[in-house]
């Protein structure tokens, strides 16, 4: 939200809320009413639905209603126009957030493009960010990309299920270098994979499985290198223990 959209807003609620006191405040040292009968008064007038006079007015307590009718049509029309400012700002400042990082995806070329906000995900996107490679991550979880994001500034984005093929797209697929399918579902990553080499010939594909049958699959669908976690953490830990 901007600032003047902001101060607008406040200024608005302030003048509410001064209308709203002020005007119940003038009940008690004019027509001599408690503060709870001044206040009800008040916001009957500012709400318009005529309920009628709280006690019997006097001709200054009618003068006085009849100026504050018109502050209360003042504020509120204030206030009607802020809260649509605030909410078309922050509408716009979405969509343009959002178009601004698809109009960035599209002219990359030869990029990768990270399917997935895994540890496995976040430690490959993290060691190309380190070489200032251009990295697209694309995962259905918005709270974990926000998390990216604020740590990877120059990370860019796409919300949607990375097996959708239009979602995909989003990700400026058919310029990629690589693609790295690294979703906990080995059947999700096989059907990445799947469908980057039929969209893209010449792409590179790195997948994540832990089950033998999928990682064969995924091999004869030409994934260039199946990562089972599984198998190295083993490889690694039985390395340590014969050395």
């Amino acid at each position: 939200m901007s600032d003047v959209i902001r101060l607008r807003l406040i200024s608005t609620i302030l003048l509410l809320v001064g209308v709203l006191f002020c005007g119940s405040l003038g009940y008690v040292f004019l027509e001599g009413w408690d503060f709870a009968d001044g206040f009800f008064m008040t916001v009957i007038t500012l709400s318009t639905v005529g309920y009628g006079e709280t006690h019997e007015l006097s001709k200054v307590g009618r003068w006085f209603t009849s100026i504050l009718i018109v502050l209360c049509f003042i504020s509120m029309s204030s206030w009607t126009a802020a809260l649509t400012s605030f909410l078309v700002d922050a509408d716009l400042s979405g969509n343009l957030a959002q178009r601004r990082m698809w109009k960035m995806i599209s002219k990359l070329r030869k990029h990768t493009i990270v399917c997935g906000t895994s540890p496995m995900a976040e430690v490959v996107i993290e060691k190309l960010m380190r070489q200032q490679k251009d990295v697209v991550v694309i995962d259905e979880d918005t709270a974990r990309l926000e998390q990216l994001r604020r740590r990877f500034r120059q990370m860019k984005t796409v919300e949607g299920t990375p097996t959708d093929e239009l979602i995909l797209a989003k990700g400026n697929l058919l310029e990629a270098a690589n693609v790295v399918a690294a979703l906990p579902s080995e059947v999700d990553n096989l059907l990445i994979s799947i469908t980057c080499k039929d969209l893209r010939q010449g792409i590179t594909v790195y997948a994540r499985s832990n089950d033998a049958t999928i990682a064969n699959r995924m091999r004869k669908a030409g994934v260039e290198e199946v990562i089972c976690p599984s198998e190295l953490c083993g490889a690694r830990i039985s390395g340590l223990i014969l050395n």
